[in-house]
């Protein structure tokens, strides 16, 4: 019984290492798009910014629509 709960914690431990490394990628790329959101924000180019928020606008409302035809 003990050597069967040592392997389970071994694979327990490998499933953890693999997700702390999916997290951290995950987290390297929310963090490059934050940057680019940040100089996105910082420039003269609002026009675009407001282009991108009716464009998630636009899309939430269809996924609401979608949503509501189920």
């Amino acid at each position: 019984l003990s050597i069967e709960i040592g392997t389970e914690v071994k694979n327990q431990n490998k499933m953890l290492s693999e997700m702390d490394n999916d997290f951290d990628s995950a987290g390297g790329l929310l963090g490059a798009t934050m940057g680019r959101l940040r100089a996105l924000s910082r420039g003269s180019q609002t026009k675009l910014l407001c282009y991108m928020m009716l464009f998630a606008l636009f899309v939430f409302f269809v996924v609401y629509w979608i949503i509501k035809l189920r």
